[in-house]
């Protein structure tokens, strides 16, 4: 959907996502994804760390738009089951946790629980974009909205812990919450308070959790994966390590949440 990113990074089912990141940006990823009625998929959900601004659109069987709403959707660190509704539309950024602060005055840890409406002093730099999803136009929602982020944006501040996180979610959790207290030059103790205010998170439990999404997300792009190489390449120990790992957070094993996610996921192995 973005003009310059025309192949999304990953899709499962009706979701479709495209890497829109950049230095200072406050979205690093957009996605879309609509079902229509009749009786949809339920779709099982990796970790995720990251809230994501959405304008959620319902529609009748004629496609004519019956609520449109604009909504900070929340962080799920532990997966879960997500169950659309028939005739929703969802057209979203994901937000970089570490930027919601400084550039839009949103603490990540706020919304960490529950949709909430994003605040009235920042809805109408994004008007353009629900009247455009609103008309049906998803394409023209998603432009909108990605310049009313542009337009609500301040100039970021790139505190220590600022870019303790972005270097913990751009290297997907292979860098440890003590390594990165020492890369910043802050100490681990005065790290895990600030995640934990900011984030609603301590850096292991981030680490964690962008380390296994990233691995399944791999392993998604193959028919047959090779866990032993996927495991060592995101930092786990050995591979029965990425097994606990994803049966303390998820409750299954990869393989097994591999064969959950097998029938909407699709493979980029090309």
């Amino acid at each position: 959907m973005p003009h310059h990113q025309t192949a999304p990074v990953h899709q499962a089912g009706s979701y479709r996502a495209w890497d829109i990141s950049g230095p200072d940006q406050i979205a690093d990823l957009a996605w879309y994804c609509r079902v229509e009625h009749g009786q949809p998929e339920e779709h099982r959900l990796l970790p995720f760390c990251e809230p994501s601004l959405v304008i959620r659109r319902r529609f009748d069987r004629k496609g004519r738009t019956q609520d449109c709403r604009l909504l900070v959707s929340p962080a799920m660190p532990d997966g879960g089951q997500y169950a659309p509704e028939p005739g929703e539309e969802q057209i979203a950024v994901r937000l970089a946790p570490e930027l919601m602060e400084a550039t839009l005055g949103l603490r990540a840890a706020e919304y960490s629980d529950a949709d909430r409406d994003l605040p009235r002093r920042l809805q109408l730099a994004f008007d353009r974009a629900i009247s455009a999803a609103a008309m049906g136009v998803a394409s023209n929602a998603m432009r909108e909205l990605l310049r009313g982020l542009e337009s609500a944006n301040a100039a970021p501040d790139a505190d220590r812990v600022t870019h303790a996180a972005r270097m913990m979610r751009q290297s997907s959790g292979r860098i440890s919450a003590r390594n990165l207290a020492k890369a910043s030059g802050v100490s681990s103790r005065h790290l895990r308070r600030e995640f934990a205010e900011r984030f609603g998170l301590s850096p292991r439990a981030m680490t964690r959790r962008l380390r296994l999404a990233s691995a399944i997300l791999e392993a998604e792009q193959h028919d047959r994966p090779e866990w032993a190489g996927i495991a060592a390449g995101h930092g786990f120990s050995d591979q029965a390590h990425m097994i606990r790992e994803c049966r303390a957070i998820m409750g299954e094993s990869p393989v097994e949440l591999f064969r959950l996610r097998r029938p909407l996921a699709v493979s980029f192995n090309t």
